[in-house]
């Protein structure tokens, strides 16, 4: 459903999220949430964070190779680098589309981590990390977010 490259992402997205520095980054599942929590607080607060630093963070709270991070700990990486976020659950994917300049974090049906940092009338943007050291970001007609997205649990930037 995504590409690698995409055209016409909007300012407010593509500006934050191109100023963030991806030199050291692997594309690997510990870079990808960093980047991906590195790209909803510069969206949301238009701050710079070190996604370095975010990455360094997650490897301390998951010592093993094979590991999976939750919402549960994405939250507490939030709220280690002082930005406040709430839990939401019991949602379906009509709330995501209700909600105006927030950022979501959430997990789709292929248990992928993602940002939801903005919308359109027609569409709404994703974050899913980097691929070759560009951003992956997915616009996605909003009919198929809504068919594809059955996750009912996310995390909230207000």
């Amino acid at each position: 459903m995504c590409s690698a490259t995409v055209k016409n992402i909007p300012d407010n997205i593509h500006n934050p999220v191109s100023k963030l520095k991806v030199g050291s980054i692997k594309s690997d599942t510990t870079s990808n949430i960093a980047f991906i929590i590195a790209s909803a607080i510069a969206t949301k607060h238009n701050q710079q964070i070190d996604v370095d630093h975010i990455a360094i963070y997650l490897q301390t709270i998951k010592s093993s190779k094979d590991f999976y991070y939750s919402l549960l700990d994405i939250k507490k990486t939030f709220e280690y680098f002082n930005v406040p976020i709430e839990a939401k659950k019991n949602a379906s994917p009509f709330d995501f589309l209700n909600l105006s300049n927030e950022i979501l974090i959430g997990i789709d049906h292929q248990n992928q981590l993602f940002a939801l940092v903005g919308s359109s009338q027609e569409y709404v943007y994703l974050i899913y990390g980097i691929m070759n050291r560009k951003a992956l970001i997915c616009p996605l007609k909003k009919s198929l977010f809504i068919q594809n997205f059955t996750t009912n649990k996310f995390l909230i930037l207000r």
